[in-house]
C-alpha cells in the first residue's frame, strides 16, 4: 500500500494545483432515492468514486473522505428504503441519473466517466449488484456482513471483479457463513480475485472491516486504473488483476497469530483454498486480522493528545484519524506473564520502528497523510512470531476538520449537515 500511495500521489500532483479548493457536496433525489456526492476541494479531476449504498450518511470529515482525498475520487452515498422491492435496479438508476446532474452543475464533468469501488456493510451489500451491473467500471466491492455472491449467478466479467468480504466468526440469524463454502471456494477454485476475512468475536458486526477494506481498495484502485488514461475522455479500460500477480493467505493458518502469506509463485498450499490479496501490504494486514486471541494488543495515541485509539473491543471499529505533522505513539500492551523479548510495529508491509524492552513503545515521526493499518509484531523467547490485531491509521491531508472550507449545494445539502456523521445500518453496524 505504501508503494501505491506514492505513485498516486505522483498522480495527483497533475490534478492538484497549489492549495486545495472547497470541498464540495451536492445533493439531489431521484426516483425514492436520496444521492449525495463529496467531491474533494484538491482534485480539479476526479480519478473514480466511492460509492456506499443504503444507510450511509455521508461526511466530509470522516475516514471515507480522507480515504477520497488520497485516491483523487469523490463519494457517493444512495439510500433507499429497505422495505422497496427492486432495491438494486433504483440504485443504479439514480447513481447513473444523479451523476449525470451533478457533472453538469458542477466543474467535474468526468463524473459520468468514472470507475467505481463499492463498501458497505449489512444492507450496504446492496451496493454490489448496483455497481456490477457494468462490471468494466467496477474496481473492485467490499462487504461487510453481506452474503457472499454466487459466482454462478455472476457474469464471467462480474466475476473478475475483485471482491473482499468480511464476516463473522460467530453464527447468526441471517446463517452467513455457509457461504464460505458455498460460494467462496468455488469462486476462488474458478481463479476469481477474492478475499476473505473472518472476524474471531464478531456475530453480525461490522467490526474492524475498515483496516482491510481501506488498503484493499488504495491497492485495487493503483492496480487497475491506467496511469495515462483522462478522465476527461471518457470511461477508462481497467487493467485486469489477475490471481497470478496477487498474494495468497493460508486458510489454514488462522488458528493462532501468524497465519502465512506468500506471493502467488511462492504460495506452497492449495491455491483454491486461500485467500486472494492485491499485494504483499495487504497480505501482512489480513494476518494481523486473523490474529486470534492475541495476547499483545496495539494501543496509538497522537503526540499531543488530541486523538487517541479507542480501548480494545473485538466487535468495535478500530479507526483513529490525527491531524498531519504529528508524531504518533505506538505501544505493544503485552498480556500478564507472556513473554516478548522484542517488537516492531508496522505500517502494512512496512517496518515503522521497533522496540527491544519494555515498555515496548516507539514513537513515529510524522507519518505521511492517508490511511495506514498498523499493528505490532512481536518475537517471543522461542523465536517465534506473532501479531496483533491492526488498527487504521488515518493521517488528515490538511488541518483540523473545523479549518476546512465546505461548500453545500443542491437539495441534499440541507443546513445543519453533520460533518462528522459515521453510517449505520438497521442493525447498528458502521460501515
Amino acid at each position: 500500500m505504501r508503494r501505491a500511495l506514492c505513485s498516486l500521489a505522483a498522480c495527483l500532483v497533475a490534478w492538484c494545483q497549489a492549495g486545495a479548493g472547497e470541498d464540495v457536496v451536492l445533493g439531489t433525489k431521484v426516483g425514492t432515492v436520496d444521492v449525495q456526492l463529496f467531491i474533494p476541494g484538491e482534485a480539479r479531476v476526479l480519478r473514480g468514486l466511492l460509492v456506499h449504498a443504503a444507510h450511509y450518511k455521508l461526511s466530509s470529515t470522516d475516514r471515507w473522505a480522507e480515504v477520497c482525498r488520497t485516491l483523487g475520487f469523490g463519494h457517493v452515498a444512495l439510500n433507499i428504503n429497505l422495505k422497496e422491492t427492486n432495491r438494486p435496479v433504483k440504485l443504479r438508476k439514480a447513481l447513473d441519473e444523479g451523476l449525470k446532474e451533478f457533472a453538469a452543475k458542477s466543474a467535474h464533468p468526468e463524473l459520468v466517466n468514472l470507475p467505481f469501488a463499492g463498501v458497505g456493510h449489512s444492507a450496504g451489500g446492496l451496493v454490489s449488484p448496483t455497481l456490477l451491473k457494468t462490471p468494466e467500471r467496477t474496481l473492485t466491492t467490499c462487504v461487510s456482513c453481506g452474503w457472499i455472491a454466487d459466482p454462478a449467478k455472476l457474469t464471467p466479467e462480474a466475476a473478475a471483479v475483485p471482491h473482499a468480504f468480511t464476516l463473522g466468526a460467530i453464527p447468526d440469524d441471517f446463517k452467513m457463513l455457509p457461504g464460505i463454502e458455498a460460494n467462496f471456494l468455488p469462486a476462488r477454485k474458478q481463479g476469481r480475485p477474492w478475499g476473505l476475512v473472518v472476524q474471531w468475536e464478531c456475530a453480525h458486526d461490522w467490526g474492524n472491516s475498515a483496516a482491510f477494506f481501506v488498503p484493499w481498495t488504495v491497492a485495487v484502485a493503483e492496480a487497475r486504473i491506467p496511469k495515462d488514461w483522462d478522465p476527461l475522455a471518457g470511461p477508462p479500460k481497467l487493467n485486469e488483476m489477475k490471481q497470478e500477480d496477487g498474494w495468497l493467505g493460508d486458510r489454514a493458518t488462522v488458528d493462532g497469530n501468524f497465519a502465512t502469506v506468500a506471493p502467488w509463485a511462492d504460495y506452497q498450499g492449495d491455491k483454491a483454498l486461500a485467500s486472494w490479496f492485491p499485494n504483499r501490504y495487504v497480505a501482512c494486514v489480513w494476518r494481523a486480522m486473523m490474529s486470534k486471541e492475541s495476547p499483545v494488543v496495539l494501543e496509538l495515541a497522537a503526540a499531543d493528545g488530541s486523538a487517541k485509539l479507542a480501548g480494545y473491543n473485538p466487535k468495535a471499529d478500530r479507526t483513529v484519524m490525527v491531524n498531519h505533522g504529528l508524531d504518533i505513539v505506538l505501544i505493544a500492551a503485552v498480556k500478564e506473564g507472556f513473554g516478548v523479548k522484542g517488537v516492531a510495529f508496522y505500517d502494512g508491509d512496512r517496518l515503522i520502528g521497533e522496540a527491544t524492552q519494555a515498555p515496548w513503545q516507539f514513537t513515529w515521526k510524522n507519518p505521511g497523510r492517508g490511511p495506514h493499518a498498523v499493528f505490532a509484531q512481536w518475537t517471543a523467547p522461542d523465536g517465534k512470531h506473532g501479531v496483533s490485531n491492526p488498527a487504521l491509521v488515518v493521517v488528515r491531508s490538511g488541518g483540523p476538520p473545523s479549518a476546512r472550507p465546505s461548500s453545500l449545494l443542491g437539495p441534499g445539502a440541507r443546513a445543519g449537515y453533520n460533518a462528522a456523521a459515521v453510517s449505520r445500518d438497521h442493525r447498528g453496524g458502521r460501515s
